[in-house]
């Protein structure tokens, strides 16, 4: 870990990878993806904030590419704080469903009505 600054939550800042890889979770009332703990710490992430992402692809479980998709849309913490969850509009209109494992790039973190980039 490389110290730069310390944080307001108490953790110290540190230089990353901002790209989600993980398979999609949840149920009928929502899918997510587990935001990893050195990303949340880092960009301070909470329950209540959004996320600015580019929704890249959908891979299967060997990292091959299935589908691109290329698409920035904004999805939200809800729930538990490690619960990065995508809007049933883009669930929808690319046909996601449990268990497709995502890759996504973190541009920013909306915080109180402001935008940082990651």
């Amino acid at each position: 870990m490389t110290r730069k600054e310390l944080r307001v939550i108490g953790f110290y800042k540190e230089e990353g990878d901002n790209v989600l890889v993980g398979e999609l979770k949840g149920d009928q009332n929502g899918l997510y993806i587990e935001l990893p703990s050195g990303l949340r710490n880092r960009m301070e992430i909470v329950v209540g904030n959004k996320a600015r992402v580019l929704l890249e692809s959908v891979m299967d479980k060997n990292g091959h590419v299935l589908k691109e998709i290329k698409k920035e849309v904004i999805c939200e913490v809800i729930g538990y704080w490690n619960e990065l969850h995508i809007s049933l509009e883009e669930v929808s209109e690319y046909s996601l469903k449990k268990g497709d494992v995502l890759r996504l790039i973190l541009k920013s973190v909306i915080q109180h009505g402001l935008e940082r980039n990651a």
